[in-house]
């Protein structure tokens, strides 16, 4: 029996099988890798009033200064302790109706700043300021 040489040759197709798979598994990987965190939204409401300032009852200021991330306010010469609860607790119940402004010096982190006005807000302090909040940088 003679061979049929004359039947055409197959081609070899490319599996697309193995590159889905690759596909998939990257998927997988940046879909566990990846964190879906939602964004936390700082509320920091600016104070707009309609009176006059001879109209507005006037308060006592109450100026905190951080300096560093240490954990340490500084009010006038003294400091307190971040960590010191008892200490906040005296100072917003002997200023109850004072405004607390809070100045940061340069490298001052935006945690350390939301720390502070958080354990301000939190032992009862009704009005929290952040001073120099939109101020432009110096040229030099």
């Amino acid at each position: 029996m003679p061979l049929n040489l004359s039947q055409p040759k197959r081609k070899n197709a490319i599996s697309l099988t193995p590159l889905i798979d690759v596909v998939f598994i990257l998927l997988l990987f940046f879909m566990l890798t990846s964190s879906f965190v939602p964004w936390r939204i700082v509320d920091t409401p600016l104070s707009v009033t309609t009176e006059t300032p001879a109209a507005s009852e006037e308060r006592d200021n109450v100026i905190l200064t951080l300096k560093q991330n240490d954990g340490q306010v500084w009010r006038h010469n003294e400091t307190l302790s971040l960590s010191d609860a008892s200490a906040f607790q005296a100072l917003v119940a002997d200023n109850a109706e004072a405004v607390f402004i809070i100045q940061a010096e340069d490298g001052v982190t935006l945690q350390s700043l939301m720390s502070l006005a958080d354990r301000l807000t939190l032992n009862g302090a009704e009005m929290v300021s952040i001073a120099n909040a939109f101020a432009m940088p110096e040229a030099k």
